[in-house]
């Protein structure tokens, strides 16, 4: 969860998502007892029960979990690419386009639960309209990176990107960059809070009337 090149590309890009009742998601994991699953479905659940409270149509979907998919090699090359050149990849043409692999799945979010030791990050898919997302979640490999405390925040917080939130300065919220979260005390949901910004950018993005791409403000 810590501020990047890639966090910036998404909020420079304006390539947030639009208003839509559903947000279909495939999430794709290497095992079928992969702790991160787990961590996953709590994190969409999160997501829906914010979105209900603020009265919001906007739902994550039930994802639909396919285990060792025969793409995610390609789909992890593809992170990969994306990772190494982040902090020297301009927005526009110049920018990987996805494979075809990735591109062919049908779902709004493509949540890859990575065998890789690389950054977790959300990426808009460059030159795919209507915006779709591709979310990676980190192997849980390394000091602290087993917390479970800590998988369900980095995935709620990459899907929080997916649904338009960018980043804000408090290291104890669930949109921080960077983050404290071993340091930072749970709010009632067992997550870390939402700020009354993130907020009022939910109810700006997905309320009632919206049509078409939102405006970065």
């Amino acid at each position: 969860m810590r501020v990047t090149a890639i966090a910036l590309l998404l909020v420079l890009r304006g390539a947030l998502p639009a208003a839509a009742a559903e947000r279909s998601i495939l999430l794709l994991a290497p095992t079928a007892t992969d702790a991160r699953l787990d961590a996953s479905h709590e994190a969409i659940s999160y997501w829906n029960e914010m979105l209900a409270d603020l009265g919001l149509e906007t739902r994550l979907g039930a994802p639909q979990v396919v285990v060792d998919s025969p793409v995610a090699r390609v789909l992890e090359n593809y992170a990969r690419r994306i990772s190494q050149r982040a902090f020297r990849l301009p927005a526009g043409t110049a920018e990987p386009s996805p494979p075809d692999e990735l591109t062919s799945l049908d779902a709004d979010i493509v949540v890859l639960l990575s065998r890789q030791d690389i950054m977790s990050f959300t990426w808009p898919m460059p030159r795919v309209d209507p915006p779709r997302y591709f979310v990676i979640i980190r192997s849980v490999r390394g000091p602290d990176r087993d917390d479970a405390m800590v998988t369900r925040h980095v995935v709620a917080h990459e899907l929080g990107h997916a649904i338009g939130l960018v980043h804000n300065d408090d290291p104890h919220a669930l949109m921080c960059g960077p983050c404290q979260p071993l340091t930072a005390d749970t709010d009632a949901t067992g997550f870390l809070p939402l700020t009354d910004v993130d907020r009022a950018r939910l109810v700006e993005l997905h309320g009632r009337g919206q049509k078409g791409k939102p405006t970065l403000r």
